[in-house]
């Protein structure tokens, strides 16, 4: 079937916050851009020597911390890659033609797949739910057919928004709420494509979460579910001397910790850097390896545009940093091209390697409060952010990639097709 998707199409959605919906994404967008992902670090490093950075499994591949440490590790290192991540899968049958193409993070790692390959590097992927025990099996299997040997690293990107509990069989779902009292966030309507009316700054009270809400979020984004993979790997002999194990995560600052660090979020994180921990006396015992938090920056991911306040601050957080803001990939690249080159891990005083320093630069942070309190309620916000951000939001669904022509039919059947199958 052949079929054409023209341009992004989105709603705002006030009562949840003003946060963003995606209706589309462009296949053949998503493929591309993650193409050009891996030809830039080709481009600025040269072909990588196949195997150099040794093999690598990345929960959370398709995503974008994920996938941009797997192209940093393989196109920029010379690593052996796998991903395990849960994307929905075209339905070639389905009369929707969104579900007939699956998903963004199937063509990303479709696309990362094929494209890492042709390097001569191994590369593949699994369709995995990382709580469900018969998932991670065959991880593990594909770990010894796709990479031939065991892992000289794992990096966790995963921010699963649910999980079912095997011990109950019930799904447990993450809240993106405060912690204890209610907090008000500053964010942005939607430019009104009807009328021409501007985008405005919007105020949002969020209640605070339940405890049981706290408990789910903790089971869903905290370091438990880590902790099993990392034992798995270890009881499976799947670990390399010297193996490293990167966990991903993000703080915020003052500006965004009412849904982050102090929120029903942060009480995860924090619970995933306290395991991270444990796991790095863990490793040193069994392989003489390591675990290390990482803190990474905000960023325009898929997410991105579903969390109350996050569209106005990367708005303001691109424009602020300039050409210090870094994408996944460009921090992932820095993180080990600088953070984790040497023998020791540049790391700070609590041991976690921090990925959003530029951000939190006192001269950055100070900019980015001065335009935070500068913005009231009701006042038009400035148009040309509003649209850069959209266009970066945009893009991670496939649109305004270089190169695509979104007028032109593509083969739903072929698009979906991985190289050779």
């Amino acid at each position: 079937m052949e079929l054409t998707i023209p341009e992004f199409q989105y709603r705002f959605m006030p009562r949840l916050g003003h946060v963003l919906y995606p209706g589309n994404f462009h296949p053949v967008g998503v493929q591309r851009d993650a193409q050009a992902m891996i030809d830039a670090v080709v481009a600025s490093k040269g072909r990588p020597e196949p195997g150099a950075g040794g093999r690598w499994l990345v929960v959370g591949g398709s995503g974008g911390f994920g996938s941009g440490a797997r192209v940093a590790l393989g196109a920029g290192l010379g690593a052996h890659t796998l991903s395990a991540s849960l994307d929905a899968q075209p339905q070639p049958a389905s009369n929707n033609k969104i579900r007939k193409i699956g998903s963004p993070g199937f063509h990303r790692t479709l696309a990362l797949d094929r494209g890492l390959a042709a390097l001569g590097l191994s590369a593949g992927s699994v369709r995995a739910d990382a709580f469900a025990p018969a998932d991670r099996a065959r991880v593990y299997e594909a770990i010894e057919k796709v990479l031939g040997g065991p892992l000289d690293g794992v990096v966790w990107a995963l921010a699963a928004p649910r999980a079912v509990d095997v011990r109950t069989g019930k799904a447990v779902a993450s809240a993106l709420r405060p912690c204890g009292r209610p907090v008000r966030v500053k964010t942005f309507t939607g430019r009104d494509p009807r009328t021409g009316e501007p985008p405005r700054i919007a105020g949002v009270e969020i209640p605070p979460g339940t405890p049981e809400e706290a408990v789910a979020t903790i089971f869903v984004m905290g370091g438990r579910i880590v902790e099993t993979w990392v034992r798995e790997l270890l009881n499976r002999g799947l670990l390399a001397q010297g193996a490293t194990v990167l966990t991903i995560s993000y703080r915020g600052n003052e500006l965004n910790e009412g849904i982050y660090r102090t929120g029903l979020i942060g009480l995860a994180k924090a619970d995933l850097e306290f395991t991270t921990k444990a796991l790095d006396a863990v490793l040193a015992g069994a392989v003489g390896g390591r675990a290390l938090a990482v803190e990474g920056p905000a960023v325009v991911t898929e997410a991105s545009g579903g969390i109350p306040g996050v569209p106005l601050y990367m708005a303001l957080a691109m424009d602020v940093l300039g050409d210090r803001y870094e994408d996944p990939l460009a921090s992932m690249r820095r993180m080990f091209d600088e953070k984790l080159a040497g023998e020791t891990p540049e790391v700070d005083d609590e041991g976690l390697v921090r990925m959003d320093d530029r951000e939190l630069d006192p001269a950055v942070l100070g900019e980015m409060k001065r335009r935070f309190e500068a913005l009231s309620e009701g006042d038009v916000f400035d148009e040309a952010l509003y649209d850069r951000f959209m266009a970066a939001y945009a893009r991670t669904r496939g649109f305004g990639v270089e190169g695509v022509d979104y007028t032109a039919p593509f083969d739903t059947d072929a698009v979906c097709t991985p190289a050779g199958g």
